[in-house]
């Protein structure tokens, strides 16, 4: 179990001079723990100081060996060491998708940030940056179901922008607000490109939604691409230069995407989100129950991706008899997998 004293220890190793991210791992892969790395560095930070951070943040700090720490963010190479939240600390461990785009977004793209975050907020928690412009019409509207995850470049005592405070309370209520940099640290240029880093390390997917060709919403889908991470377009106008950047991405082989359907074809909901789709079936199939089971499988299918796996789980149907049932489903027309073999109505 993490305790306090464990988390300070992370916070004046990782605050102490010239100590970074690679070479904190550095540390803590040579000595095993902060506290005896600590022991070997030269002229550590300040204990009190680290005290005073863990105080101002209220314990809400996660550190990387936490298991409320993202899952998802531990899978990038070197992750920060420490996190600071405010909220609900359980949605940083789920497949977050995230909506980004222009800050000075058109009507339309505010139309369409809201419709996706609407739409997709049933199956991802909303994530964004909680700039101005798209960030903020997505995890607005994500905010009303309490899936809404902000992430901040600043500290969670330097709300930025202050325009946004009301907004940040509402995340904190119906979500979480996570950020790298502890409070009372003066912000700083470089902090905006760590909030966009942590971002996409820890979302399943970004959604671009009006990119200038020279814009932050273009670096972030960038480092999305560079990272892995699935980057998916809403297509714009050829005459709007707040699309050009978006059609770009499209072009060089990014997803284009319209409707949260197509989000959902490309990052179908995690297994348990799929098996809420069915009843299950009570007794295990036979060859006899063939026709039956096919039945049900066209009654309960629809346009929302769904695994092999998780068919066979929810009709209790052994997967090689269950494969044969798809095949014959599949020839007659009834039923098409997609581009991860999943299983769709036609």
């Amino acid at each position: 179990m993490v305790t306090a004293e464990d988390i300070i220890d992370w916070i004046q190793l990782f605050s102490t001079k010239n100590i970074g991210i690679k070479n904190f791992w550095s540390l803590m892969n040579v000595y095993g723990t902060a506290s005896e790395a600590l022991k070997h560095v030269k002229l550590p930070s300040d204990r009190r100081e680290a005290e005073k951070i863990y105080k101002k943040a209220q314990g809400n700090v996660l550190i990387t060996i936490d298991d409320k720490y993202s899952k998802h963010l531990k899978d990038h190479g070197f992750p920060p060491p420490i996190l600071y939240y405010s909220g609900n600390c359980e949605f940083l461990n789920e497949n977050l998708i995230s909506i980004v785009g222009a800050r000075n977004a058109s009507l339309t793209g505010r139309n369409i940030a809201e419709r996706f975050a609407k739409n997709l907020r049933e199956y991802f928690p909303i994530a964004s940056g909680m700039a101005r412009g798209i960030d903020t019409y997505a995890l607005t509207t994500a905010t009303n179901a309490g899936k809404a995850v902000a992430v901040l470049p600043f500290g969670l005592d330097n709300i930025y922008p202050q325009e946004n405070a009301k907004l940040f309370d509402k995340v904190c209520a119906n979500g979480v607000a996570v950020t790298e940099v502890p409070p009372g640290r003066h912000p700083d240029q470089g902090m905006f490109f760590a909030r966009n880093k942590l971002l996409v390390s820890m979302s399943r997917g970004i959604i671009v939604i009006e990119a200038a060709l020279k814009s932050g919403t273009m670096n972030t889908a960038e480092l999305a691409l560079d990272m892995g991470c699935e980057v998916m377009v809403v297509p714009g106008s050829p005459l709007d230069a707040r699309s050009f950047g978006s059609n770009l991405l499209i072009k060089n082989g990014a997803n284009l995407v319209q409707t949260a359907q197509d989000v959902l074809e490309i990052i179908s909901p995690t297994v348990i989100e799929q098996k809420q789709i069915f009843q299950p079936v009570a007794h295990k199939s036979s060859s006899n129950d063939i026709s039956n089971i096919s039945e049900y499988i066209l009654t309960q299918l629809s346009s929302i991706p769904v695994s092999i796996d998780v068919l066979a789980d929810v009709t209790n149907t052994e997967i090689s008899e269950l494969l044969a049932i798809v095949s014959q489903l599949e020839l007659a027309g009834k039923i098409a997998k997609t581009h991860n073999n999943e299983i769709v109505l036609v």
